[in-house]
């Protein structure tokens, strides 16, 4: 790949892509220069090859026998419910995972079986599900952590650093050019700095003032946009990209499509899994879908969006329209946040019987908090009330302190200023370990399950306030009752379940605390729109037949509301509007302040 450079023709695509619809000949031109552009794509080499590739966990067929090719200077989407297969694929041609049996060419090279600093070497670059930066260090330094692969003169003897017994040779190396660099090292170094430098005017407005800043104190779209960059860096062959718009608003993933459309009009041969079926219908050149670990569907997007086998796994048998939410909401909730295709699937919902404007009867109070990370304040004056059997979303945009707020209440940061009651009784100097043995739990971002763990550890580890007897057994089997799917998997690993079943996961963890209020960061993410339905009612469940309290953090808005029964909107880390959800779901202000526009904006 050229280092960023373009000639005409790509340009031309570009352009093709950005231009404004008024601009274009009309509807007919797009479809006709998509069809010509998905032709020659098919025309050009295959970069990867994939044939019969299988995987197996515990005898549960995770990848069954699939086959495609992805041809330079294609996109390709994989789509699907969770659990079908999407992320073992990824994980498989990275090297992360081994496969039972099938090929794995990259550029006519066998790849199956390598590890994964092989594969790397070779040319392959990816993100992760949840998001993997390295919190301790900068923006910059993470990003230029993607090139180290491709250093020649700061890295001598690399070649050697596959073999135990000589590896020592190279990191002596290393480390003397590090202390006393010599001329082409500091001549690479200038490269790296450039490419840096390239890589964050990608994101400028979002990275360009951070660039210096520790990546555990950016909010998690900036860390993907982070990750993203890193991946990019070193100009690879392949860019496996896993959801990179999890956790993003509609503004934020129009910016990360943007971005992406531009990487393609130069040539990158990518292949990306996400859920969000517009943007793989603006992005992509054909779409395979996954189910039960097999490929059901392959073709251009429109073909395969619309295959009735495609829209019934993704979304599930049609059945007839049934209320399932309890709380103030709206119909067709997953349908505008999820385009697939037309279902009765989603569930209608009725508006909360309740009109107040703040909750009363409080389970937990935050009075006038006041958050700093150094000298920048997160959080200014923010109160919130959550009712006993209540669910209250917590809305807000990326860094507008949501998750601040629910670090705080868990006690994993101080404020400054104000505090926290619970059941009337100030806990603002609580460890967390003893919020979580009053009766608080947390569902967090990313699901953050111990992937080493089996099903049944992660269980026993949510209960470890409680200490080890036969009430803890008989609670891992009323969870086994609530959540069928992890009794299958109890003595498997965590880390090799589907998103959807890690969350099903969490969940049941933190009911093993025996919970009063259970706060849940992002419990969506990453979710097919059917197992997005199936999260949402297990959630109203806990409020309904179990009597806890629920305090979310949600990025679709529309979704946290559908079933809440209040709402608080952050902004800029103050509470900008507050009231029952059913009056928010409908305030124009809640858009302005939390939502961006549609993607095509």
């Amino acid at each position: 790949m050229s280092d960023f450079n373009t000639d005409a023709s790509s340009d031309q695509i570009l352009q093709d892509i950005e231009v404004d619809k008024e601009d274009l000949h009309g509807v007919s031109d797009i479809v006709t220069f998509a069809a010509q552009h998905r032709q020659s794509i098919l025309d050009a080499p295959a970069v990867l090859q994939v044939r019969n590739l299988s995987k197996s966990f515990n005898g549960l067929k995770a990848v069954n026998d699939i086959s495609f090719d992805l041809h330079q200077g294609e996109v390709i989407s994989i789509i699907g419910p969770n659990g079908s297969g999407k992320s073992t694929t990824i994980n498989l041609i990275s090297g992360f995972i081994k496969p039972d049996s099938g090929l794995i060419d990259l550029d006519g090279a066998s790849i199956a079986g390598l590890n994964v600093p092989d594969i790397s070497e070779r040319g392959v670059a990816r993100t992760f599900q949840n998001g993997r930066v390295f919190g301790g260090l900068t923006v910059d330094e993470n990003i230029a952590l993607g090139f180290h692969k491709r250093l020649e003169a700061q890295r001598p003897f690399k070649q050697l650093q596959r073999y135990p017994v000589l590896r020592w040779l190279p990191l002596l190396a290393e480390t003397a050019i590090a202390l006393v660099p010599g001329p082409k090292s500091r001549q690479e170094k200038r490269d790296v700095a450039e490419r840096v430098e390239r890589e964050v005017g990608r994101f400028k407005e979002r990275l360009g003032n951070r660039r210096n800043d520790f990546t555990y104190t950016l909010s998690y779209a900036n860390r993907r946009r982070t990750e993203i960059a890193r991946a990019h860096i070193s100009e690879p062959k392949l860019l496996l990209l896993d959801e990179p718009t999890a956790g993003m608003n509609q503004s934020e993933t129009a910016e990360v499509l943007r971005q992406l459309q531009h990487l393609k009009a130069q040539g990158h041969t990518i292949l990306l899994v996400e859920h969000k079926i517009e943007l793989v219908n603006a992005l992509s050149d054909h779409v395979i879908a996954m189910d039960g670990g097999k490929i059901i569907a392959y073709g251009d997007p429109d073909t395969v969006r619309n295959n009735p086998q495609v829209v019934e796994a993704y979304l599930g048998k049609r059945r007839e329209p049934h209320r399932v939410y309890q709380a103030g909401g709206q119909k067709d909730v997953l349908a505008k946040q999820n385009a697939i295709g037309a279902s009765d699937a989603i569930a209608t919902v009725h508006e909360s019987s309740s009109k107040q404007d703040t909750p009363k009867d409080s389970l937990l109070s935050i009075e006038a908090i006041d958050v700093y990370y150094g000298q920048i304040r997160a959080l200014q004056g923010v109160s919130i009330e959550v009712p006993k059997g209540a669910i209250v979303s917590l809305l807000g945009g990326n860094a507008s302190g949501k998750s601040t707020t629910m670090k705080t209440i868990l006690g994993l940061k101080k404020p400054a200023k104000g505090k926290i009651l619970y059941h009337g009784r100030d806990i603002t100097s609580l460890s967390t370990r003893q919020r979580v043995k009053s009766g608080i739990a947390a569902v967090p971002e990313a699901r953050r399950i111990f992937p080493a763990m089996t099903v049944e550890e992660n269980l026993l580890a949510g209960a470890y306030t409680r200490g080890r007897g036969a009430d803890v057994m008989s609670d891992v089997a009323q969870m086994y009752d609530r959540f069928p799917r992890l009794k299958e998997r109890r003595h498997q690993q965590a880390g090799t379940m589907s998103g959807g079943e890690q969350q099903m996961l969490a969940f049941a963890r933190a009911l093993m605390s025996h919970p009063d209020i259970i706060c849940m960061d992002e419990p969506t993410m990453g979710l097919s729109p059917k197992l997005v339905e199936d999260v949402l009612e297990q959630i109203v469940q806990l409020r309904d037949q179990l009597g806890v309290s629920v305090l979310m953090v949600e990025q679709q808005a529309e979704l946290a509301l559908s079933i809440a029964d209040y709402g608080y909107v952050l902004q800029n880390g103050r509470i900008r509007l507050h009231g029952a959800a059913s009056d928010l779901l409908h305030n124009p202000a809640v858009q302005e302040a939390y939502l961006g526009g549609p993607i095509d904006e």
